[in-house]
């Protein structure tokens, strides 16, 4: 599958076999991942490799915890449901619908680590660019991965929830901070398009682009 293809199809996946991953192949998956541009070349980041079966487990609870409280904040509750209905509700989407999330072989955790490479002057943004440049690395990663018929799904928000807990499953110290993280494996299949819901609130490609100056959108 060439990039543009695997750029094409890439979808968040959140179904998973428990089919296992060569080594070889995790190995070039993350080769593809730690190439990423990186802000100042500082590389603010690690990939952390979860592969043992109660580690995974129990990162995979906490995510699919985190995403009943992330669904029950996002999406609005029904006319007449209660707030505690409607975070049962929640709760129970996020069990049903990830629940193969306890299935996949490997979960990956990427990482910011502190470099203290900024001068104090520079601290805020070098954090920013920081952030940007992991984002690059885990993209690198799940477009590989789509190319080598595996799935992903970046996780930014569910584990916010508990990222204490999270840290103290992988001993990670406090100042390292889990931002991106997935399972990695094989769906049963891929999804093609996008859910319903999110399909009517895509936008053109047109209507984002501006052509020399902002307010010239190209759909003009």
């Amino acid at each position: 599958m060439d990039a543009f293809d695997a750029i094409r199809t890439r979808r968040a996946v959140r179904t998973y076999t428990d089919a296992p991953i060569d080594d070889a192949l995790l190995d070039r998956l993350l080769q593809m991942a730690l190439v990423a541009p990186s802000g100042s070349g500082a590389q603010a980041w690690s990939i952390l490799v979860v592969r043992g079966g109660e580690r995974r487990r129990r990162i995979a609870d906490l995510v699919i915890d985190g995403a009943g409280e992330y669904f029950a904040r996002m999406r609005p509750a029904a006319d007449g449901i209660t707030p505690e209905a409607h975070l049962a509700w929640a709760r129970d989407y996020a069990q049903t619908t990830l629940a193969t999330y306890r299935l996949a072989p490997i979960w990956i955790l990427g990482v910011l680590v502190p470099r203290d490479n900024y001068p104090e002057s520079m601290r805020e943004g070098g954090a920013i660019d920081d952030l940007l440049s992991l984002g690059f690395a885990m993209e690198n990663l799940f477009i590989a991965a789509r190319a080598e018929g595996l799935g992903t799904v970046p996780t930014t928000a569910f584990q916010r929830f508990a990222k204490d807990e999270l840290r103290e499953i992988v001993g990670l110290p406090p100042e390292i901070d889990p931002a991106i993280i997935t399972p990695l494996g094989t769906p049963p299949a891929f999804p093609e398009g996008l859910p319903p819901a999110l399909k009517s609130m895509r936008r053109p490609w047109r209507t984002l682009v501006h052509d020399e100056t902002w307010g010239n959108p190209r759909a003009s």
